[in-house]
């Protein structure tokens, strides 16, 4: 009896050491048809993505402010939805640049240390691969000060081996357009 108990405690702790936290924890996952459209705009005058759940406020970046429309990019949630994280939204007037994180600790970094100024939370987002969410990726270039945010692997690979972006790793996980 005791060596079957035995047994099993090992097995468990074998099975938690394979998982990583986030594995390990059952996740809720908020029913996809929920999440909304993440437009995505880009400013060549500026060299800006931008990206947004409004679809007025992509309208208006397109119409007003010479953004070119790029479509939908990945679907978000526009409120906190089980599972989810917050993802900021900031905007560095000097860069021209729009930047999109989920970590306190880079906003805080970005608005001190790198002129950005918080504009809101642009949605919410996964914070793991878990609820059939995708990578979305964050890129970023030095000579046009630009944050590039994608889901495509294609993009991504070419805006680092021709258009001179460097990838700063995956940003948050995002829904499928």
């Amino acid at each position: 009896m005791q060596l079957a108990k035995l047994l099993a405690m090992v097995s468990l702790l074998a099975t938690a050491a394979l998982c990583s936290p986030a594995e390990a924890r059952a996740v809720t996952c908020t029913p996809g048809s929920s999440a909304v459209p993440f437009y995505r705009a880009y400013a060549n005058s500026v060299g800006d993505h931008f990206y947004t759940t409004d679809v007025n406020e992509y309208n208006n970046a397109v119409v007003n402010l010479g953004f070119s429309p790029e479509g939908i990019s990945s679907r978000i949630f526009a409120g906190s939805a089980d599972g989810t994280t917050v993802l900021y939204r900031l905007y560095s007037g000097k860069e021209g640049d729009h930047f999109y994180t989920t970590s306190s600790a880079e906003v805080n970094s970005a608005v001190t240390s790198s002129g950005y100024t918080l504009e809101g939370v642009a949605g919410y987002v996964y914070p793991g691969a878990s609820c059939g969410a995708v990578p979305f990726y964050r890129l970023y270039s030095s000579k046009i000060g630009d944050h590039f945010y994608t889901t495509s692997v294609a993009e991504r690979d070419n805006a680092v081996n021709s258009l001179g972006f460097k990838l700063e790793g995956v940003a948050a996980y995002v829904l499928s357009a």
